[in-house]
């Protein structure tokens, strides 16, 4: 069944966009979901002639949280989008739904939505989450980039991201029985990230990037909260292929 899901843009559409690439870490806005370990993702999306969009998103992910639920332990990733894009002579604009799954880990499901806007080089990003993944506590995500081409073949592009809680630390609620740990969660930080792409001969690329971020992380085992400062330095390697279906 989960299959299906992932698949449903390919078995209803023609002319699917895709992707698979390997990845030395998998790191989300400046948080590793796969506790520094390799991940293996996929992309599928599908784009008709006035812009809207359809697209998911699939990859291994390692990550737990007893103080939200004993079955919090995370081993998949599953995401579906939705969404519309605009093209203006020098402005793109994008907006869209996500739906962001965790099989046999549901506590951390969640809801984003999202606006992108570029202006030639420049990207800036406002995302907005009522449950962050799990935690009781809205999130609201500022981002703003750049990018440029070295060359034919080689371009480089980097971001600055705050992340915003609207609570200092957050609050671990378990979705089953609303129990709340004050104090437990994230406060709020900033992170960086610098990436530079090589694309091949055969259409493929690899890319070389590095994450910087000063966020802490605060845990919950046996009701107990500890905090502990997060890997702040990481270096990603991927190498991605494309195709069209």
């Amino acid at each position: 069944m989960i299959i299906l899901i992932i698949l449903f843009p390919l078995l209803v559409f023609a002319g699917v966009e895709a992707e698979f690439g390997a990845y030395s870490d998998f790191i989300w806005r400046g948080t590793t979901f796969t506790e520094h370990r390799p991940a293996i993702q996929g992309e599928f999306d599908y784009e008709e002639e006035n812009g809207f969009y359809l697209g998911s998103f699939v990859s291994n992910a390692e990550f737990s949280d007893e103080g939200l639920h004993k079955y919090s332990k995370v081993t998949s990733e599953i995401d579906f989008t939705v969404g519309k894009r605009w093209v203006f002579p020098s402005v793109e604009m994008q907006f869209f739904y996500s739906k962001f799954y965790f099989p046999g880990a549901g506590v951390f499901d969640t809801d984003e939505w999202n606006l992108q806007i570029k202006h030639h080089h420049v990207n800036f990003e406002f995302s907005l989450m009522d449950d962050y993944f799990g935690y009781h506590s809205r999130y609201t995500y500022f981002r703003i980039g750049y990018d440029w081409s070295y060359n034919n073949t080689m371009d480089g592009a980097i971001y600055a991201g705050f992340n915003y809680f609207d609570r200092e630390k957050g609050s671990i609620r378990s979705r089953d029985t609303f129990q709340t740990l004050d104090g437990a969660g994230n406060n709020d930080y900033i992170d960086l990230y610098f990436v530079n792409r090589k694309i091949l001969e055969n259409q493929s690329w690899i890319e070389l990037a590095v994450n910087w971020t000063n966020r802490n992380e605060y845990s919950v085992d046996s009701n107990v909260i500890s905090k502990d400062p997060a890997k702040d330095f990481v270096i990603v390697m991927a190498y991605i292929i494309p195709f069209t279906l």
